[in-house]
C-alpha cells in the first residue's frame, strides 16, 4: 500500500502519486480492446484522424468516418445518431449554393459538387459508407476538440465548423460555446447509440491541438485554455459516471511534457510525426493486443523530466563582516599629562621669541 509522507505524518492509502514521482510515461490501467480481428471506427478531430492514417500499417481493422472532421462533442453526437437512426433535424436543413455548385452543411465544406441531384446522391453514398463503418465496429475511439461551435437557425443542428463564407452573412448562425453540462449530455448520448445500439466499446480522447482561431473577444491562449478545460472536466466527469469507458490520455502527453517544443512542429499547433507515432504506440500500450504492439519507436526527442526536487529552502543572506574595533586608548596618569602640557607651552613660548620682528 503506497504511504504519502508529511510534516504532520504517514498515511496509508489505495492510491498516491506524488508529482515528483512522475515520468515520461503516463501511469493508466492497461485494457486490451483490440487486436487483430478488431474493427475500429474512429470520429472527431486530430488523433482520431491521426490513429485512422496508422491504423493499417499496425494491423488495425477499420478507418476513419468518411465525412471528415468533427470537432465538437454536439456534431459527433449528431452524426452518431443520424447512423443509428436519429438527427430529425438533418432534413430540415437547407443545402449551400455556392459559386461553382453545392455544399452539403453537415459534411467537408471544401467538397462541392456541381448540380443539386449529384450532391444528394454523395451524400446518400457517403452516409452508407459511415454506416458501414461503424454499425458493426467493436470499438469507437472520439477525439473531442473544441467548444466553439455555430448552431443553425433553422433546426437548432450545430455544424460542423463556420460555415461558407459565401453563405455565411445570410444565413446568420449563432455562435456558441459549449458548457461542460452540454457535453456531458452529448457523451451521454453518444454512449448510448456507440455502446447499447452498436454493441461497440468506447474510447474518448482529447485533442492536445491548441484552436487555430478563437471566435470569442478573448486572446486566442485564453479562449484555446477554456476550450480545453471544459472539455477535459467535461470528459472526467463523463468516465466517472461510466467505468465501461475508457479515456486515453493524449492531451496530457503533450501539455505536461517537460518540453511541449518537443511534439510542436513549427508552427506550435500540429504534432510531429514522430510525436503521433509514440502517441499510437501508447494507445496501443494500453489497449491493443501483444501482437499490436509498436517496439520500434523512437522516443530519444524527448526531453527527460528533471524538475521534481523539492524547492530548496531560501538561504539567509551572506552579511559583510563589520570591522574590528580599535581597542580603547588608556588614559594617561595625571603627572604625565601635566608634564606633556608644561612641555607645549614652552614650546609655544620659545616659537614667539624666535619669530623676527617687522
Amino acid at each position: 500500500m503506497p504511504t504519502l509522507s508529511s510534516r504532520l505524518g504517514d498515511w496509508d492509502l489505495d492510491h498516491v502519486q506524488q508529482w515528483s514521482e512522475r515520468e515520461i510515461v503516463i501511469r493508466a490501467e492497461p485494457t486490451e480492446l483490440i487486436d487483430a480481428t478488431t474493427k475500429v471506427a474512429t470520429i472527431g478531430s486530430c488523433f482520431a484522424s491521426e490513429l485512422a492514417s496508422m491504423m493499417g500499417s499496425v494491423g488495425i481493422l477499420g478507418g476513419m468516418h468518411p465525412g471528415g472532421l468533427y470537432y465538437s462533442t454536439s456534431t459527433i453526437r449528431q452524426e452518431l445518431e443520424r447512423i443509428d437512426g436519429g438527427f430529425p433535424e438533418r432534413l430540415q436543413e437547407p443545402d449551400w449554393q455556392v459559386e461553382g455548385g453545392w455544399i452539403d452543411p453537415f459534411r467537408d465544406y471544401k467538397v462541392t459538387v456541381p448540380e443539386h441531384d449529384a450532391l444528394i446522391e454523395s451524400r446518400a453514398a457517403a452516409e452508407e459508407a459511415a454506416a458501414a463503418l461503424f454499425r458493426d465496429a467493436k470499438c469507437v475511439v472520439v477525439t473531442l476538440g473544441l467548444i466553439e461551435t455555430w448552431r443553425s437557425p433553422h433546426s437548432g443542428a450545430t455544424y460542423r465548423q463556420i460555415p461558407h463564407p459565401q453563405v455565411f452573412e445570410a444565413l446568420a448562425p449563432s455562435f456558441h460555446r459549449l458548457t461542460v453540462g452540454e457535453m456531458v449530455d452529448d457523451l451521454e448520448r453518444i454512449r448510448r447509440v456507440v455502446v447499447e445500439s452498436f454493441g461497440a466499446r468506447l474510447i474518448v480522447t482529447t485533442s492536445p491541438v491548441p484552436l487555430h482561431a478563437t471566435f470569442t473577444p478573448l486572446d486566442v491562449r485564453v479562449a484555446n485554455m477554456e476550450s480545453k478545460s471544459r472539455i477535459r472536466a467535461a470528459v472526467s466527469e463523463f468516465v466517472d459516471r461510466y467505468p465501461d469507458v475508457r479515456y486515453f490520455h493524449s492531451y496530457e502527453m503533450v501539455t505536461t511534457a517537460e518540453r511541449q517544443s518537443d511534439y510542436f512542429r513549427e508552427d506550435g499547433r500540429h504534432v510531429h510525426r514522430h510525436a503521433v507515432r509514440y502517441i499510437v504506440s501508447e494507445f496501443l500500450r494500453l489497449f491493443g493486443a501483444p501482437s499490436l504492439q509498436m517496439t520500434d519507436v523512437d522516443t530519444s526527442w524527448l526531453t527527460p523530466i528533471t524538475k521534481t526536487a523539492p524547492v530548496p529552502a531560501p538561504q539567509a543572506a551572506a552579511s559583510t563582516p563589520k570591522p574590528a574595533r580599535r581597542p580603547p586608548a588608556v588614559r594617561a596618569s595625571l603627572p604625565v599629562r601635566v608634564a606633556r602640557r608644561v612641555r607645549r607651552e614652552a614650546r609655544s613660548v620659545l616659537g614667539r621669541v624666535a619669530r623676527p620682528q617687522t
